[in-house]
């Protein structure tokens, strides 16, 4: 019997067994079951993936395939050389991809300029290539927030401001120092040592108990090939975090209730359709300017303490976490499930 197996591309996969919950997502979207593999098992040579192959009603087991018609990348790559092969693998063999690479924050930041919709929500960034630079861009913008430029989860996003006596450096879930410049530089360049990072004007988008929070509008592909809003929620920050990183304390919530409790009622319609006009607006735009598919977006969103709506980040691999908080597991199914439906799709229209 003919399969139409769905590829998997993963960084890592250990115990295919882990993996279930994608294979039955791919078999309930109408595929016969999944290939799994990591981009060293793709042999660009021989044209063939040395992987895991599983079939509704069947076990996992070892094989070495032909290429799959389409795939899916849920990896996560952090080491060089998988980041290479990953593309290389996307750009030199006929899998059909559901979604490509966005490449770092700052290349991204590029792409959402070219928009005039977008521009007005895009707060001034630039790359970080001394720390003269964080220095320069705090004259200039008071305080500053510096972000790893491939970070992600809030990790490693450092706040440079002034303060009475010199400087005040402010590291994520880390004690605050404050010195005269010289001394706050040497830290800033032990801390950002062997990375690349972001300079981004800081704004206050901390609420009236000072908890930071932001908005992540969930934007996906369906069954369809539309792009869809699946939800949007605030995730408010723990006490003293700098971030909107909803571990270690922070919560989510309903996004319309959450404004609500800020601002105005006709403020809030007016966040509340713009938001949707961005969230409707930004996938398309990202998908014609790179001149690639896309399957997913977590775009975040701030509101600062006058109400001006702003454009943080998009994330081509959202967690999906704050769905099934604040819209529950069913939800939270739907939108485990929307890659897989729009892969079938990609697989049955050329």
């Amino acid at each position: 019997m003919k399969t139409n197996l769905l590829g998997i591309m993963t960084q890592r996969i250990g115990t295919p067994g882990r993996f279930m919950r994608h294979a039955r997502a791919a078999v309930s979207a109408g595929f016969s079951g999944v290939l799994l593999f990591a981009p060293g098992g793709v042999r660009l040579t021989s044209k063939r993936i040395e992987g895991f192959v599983y079939v509704s009603g069947s076990r996992w087991r070892k094989t070495s395939s032909v290429y799959p018609t389409v795939a899916i990348d849920i990896g996560y790559y952090t080491k060089r050389e998988t980041v290479h092969q990953s593309i290389r693998i996307k750009n030199s063999t006929p899998i059909r991809f559901t979604g490509f690479a966005s490449g770092n924050k700052w290349t991204i930041q590029q792409h959402l300029l070219a928009s005039p919709v977008i521009r007005p929500h895009l707060l001034p960034t630039k790359p970080m290539k001394t720390t003269e630079d964080a220095f320069a861009f705090a004259r200039e913008h008071g305080t500053i927030m510096i972000k790893p430029i491939n970070g992600k989860g809030g990790k490693g996003i450092m706040k440079l401001s002034r303060a009475d006596d010199g400087w005040t450096l402010r590291r994520n879930g880390r004690a605050v120092l404050s010195g005269n410049e010289r001394n706050v530089r040497s830290v800033l360049r032990k801390a950002a040592a062997g990375g690349s990072y972001l300079l981004q004007r800081w704004i206050d988008i901390r609420n009236p108990e000072g908890r930071v929070f932001d908005i992540r509008s969930l934007v996906q592909k369906n069954g369809s090939g539309e792009w869809v809003t699946t939800g949007t929620a605030v995730r408010e920050g723990p006490p003293n975090s700098i971030t909107s990183n909803i571990c270690g304390g922070g919560r989510a919530c309903d996004t319309r209730a959450y404004l609500q409790g800020i601002f105005e009622p006709d403020k809030v319609d007016e966040l509340m359709d713009r938001l949707g006009e961005l969230s409707r607006h930004i996938p398309p735009h990202l998908e014609a300017d790179y001149g690639k598919r896309f399957t997913e977006f977590g775009l975040d969103f701030a509101v600062d303490r006058s109400g001006e709506l702003w454009l943080l980040e998009a994330n081509i691999k959202p967690g999906k976490s704050v769905i099934r908080k604040v819209y529950g597991e069913d939800a939270a199914r739907r939108s485990f499930l929307l890659p897989y439906q729009y892969a079938r799709h990609l697989a049955t229209h050329s």
